[in-house]
């Protein structure tokens, strides 16, 4: 099921924003190109829920909203979410939440909102479980405990990964995490300049990829990102590749880091082959827990449950052909990485007009601008989940370039402040010029991301496909280039 998580994100987008409309299967079929049977086959395997159980969940807990947190009555609640009289709104809500909608409205259930894709958000009762299972609990900050039991150890306590405004890039997040948790206070930001994360644009010519933001890609070596990571860190470390080790080497490997009370980061586990936080094992390794930025995504929910830690639980991650490499964090620490390495790094990454399939520097913006401006790409008969490949695309380069850049500045203000500190003035200059550069160039990337309103969804994607949203967006990602070629010139002189 690898293949369907484009599909199964424009499925989840395409029901989020016509839940007031009568969905049929002919229209999923239009919309998505792929035969309605097929298609309530993979849904059933990502989401774990019926098409027609699921679209109901979700009118359900829109309604629940509408009670919360207006003075609505139930029957004008019913009609605007579509249910043809009251008696089946009250028995299908009632069938859901345990509770007729008086009640609900009475009981002071909080309701909010909760990921329901990447990028896409919609109502939820919060305070309580849905009895079909289909919202999740509060996530909770659990107390740092270690709990042994036979075949069972589990490390509560460590902190939650998840994409948010602060750290959307998930290697560097999840060994901040790690390494917090183990008693070592350590910045996302130096992290991101350490990485060279926040220097990075990626453009695969070949192809709308959504691998383009993987830190892996970000150098010839796969796993250089990592490697200068935790030498920044001043940590030891160790992997295990997949293509080196069985399921039990794996195990292995886990069982003993956990044992000892240090988490591990793997790549992989639930989704695509990004980071994320192994916190504990069950049945001597065969299911593990942890924290994983995919886990409260639809489209990445058919192998997995949460556990009342907040937790994801899962015993099928070795079939996840995603999950490739663990990463042990020793207990060895070093000296930290000094500023004229990072610094050295990132104008390499600024500069290299390509690295292995994938352009870099000046040459990635240019292909993206390129893509954007052919109209060929944006086609009003290509299918939902190609589109969706196009803005998740166009979304993550947004990633890279607003994110990425933000911290890229904060990094090059500390620079100036250690040049300052050293005696020397024209590189603390050149190094508060580098980062003005990209403080600019963030700001830039804000206001393309404004184009299709930041959004990841059915909305966004119309916009994107609109010529002069594109128009727009392309002169602003040449005004970003030209930023981001300024500042490499500062750092030059620096370096």
């Amino acid at each position: 099921m690898q293949d369907y998580y484009s599909l199964i994100h424009a499925v989840l987008s395409y029901i989020e924003a016509h839940l007031n409309e009568n969905i049929r299967p002919a229209d999923l079929e239009q919309c998505m190109c792929i035969s309605y049977p097929h298609l309530r086959e993979v849904f059933q395997h990502s989401v774990r829920q019926p098409i027609g159980r699921y679209v109901l969940s979700r009118r359900i807990a829109n309604a629940a909203y509408e009670l919360a947190h207006t003075k609505r009555t139930a029957l004008d609640i019913a009609v605007s979410m579509g249910f043809g009289n009251p008696d089946t709104f009250t028995r299908s809500f009632s069938r859901i939440t345990g509770m007729n909608p008086s009640e609900f409205r009475a009981s002071g259930h909080r309701v909010g909102r909760k990921r329901i894709a990447a990028g896409i958000y919609g109502p939820s009762i919060l305070k309580e479980r849905l009895t079909d299972g289909s919202t999740m609990k509060e996530d909770l900050q659990m107390e740092k405990e270690i709990k042994k039991d036979s075949g069972s150890c589990i490390l509560y306590g460590v902190r939650k990964v998840n994409y948010c405004y602060e750290e959307a890039t998930p290697f560097p997040a999840c060994l901040r995490t790690v390494l917090n948790y183990l008693g070592q206070e350590i910045d996302y930001c130096y992290l991101m300049a350490a990485t060279g994360a926040a220097f990075r644009l990626r453009w695969n010519p070949n192809c709308w990829d959504g691998g383009n933001v993987d830190v892996s890609v970000i150098y010839e070596n796969p796993e250089e990102a990592y490697v200068r990571a935790f030498r920044a860190a001043g940590r030891s470390f160790a992997f295990l590749r997949r293509e080196k080790s069985d399921k039990q080497g794996f195990m292995d490997f886990i069982r003993k880091e956990i044992d000892e009370g240090r988490p591990v980061i793997a790549l992989g586990i639930i989704g695509p082959p990004e980071a994320s936080v192994i916190t504990g094992y069950r049945n001597d390794g065969g299911t593990l827990l942890g924290w994983n930025f995919f886990q409260e995504m639809g489209e990445f929910g058919g192998g997995h449950t949460i556990d009342e830690s907040g937790y994801f639980v899962t015993d099928s991650w070795w079939e996840n052909p995603s999950t490739t490499l663990l990463m042990s964090v020793g207990e060895t620490e070093a000296p930290w990485g000094d500023t004229a390495e990072i610094l050295k790094n990132a104008l390499r990454i600024l500069t290299s007009p390509s690295v292995g399939n994938h352009a870099g520097g000046q040459e990635a913006y240019k292909l993206w601008a390129q893509k954007l401006s052919d109209d060929r790409e944006f086609s009003e008969q290509m299918p939902m989940p190609e589109r969706f490949d196009r803005l998740m695309c166009h979304n993550d380069a947004l990633t890279m370039t607003s994110e990425g850049r933000a911290y890229a500045g904060y990094y090059l203000k500390y620079a100036a402040e250690e040049f300052e500190k050293s005696g020397d003035s024209v590189k603390a200059s050149l190094a508060k010029k580098a980062a003005a550069h990209f403080m600019k160039e963030f700001e830039i990337s804000q206001k393309i991301g404004a184009l299709s309103q930041g959004k990841n969804d059915e909305t966004g994607m119309l916009l994107l496909f609109d010529k002069s949203v594109r128009e727009k967006a392309v002169a602003l990602i040449r005004e970003a280039a030209r930023e981001d070629a300024a500042a490499a010139e500062a750092i030059g002189e620096i370096v």
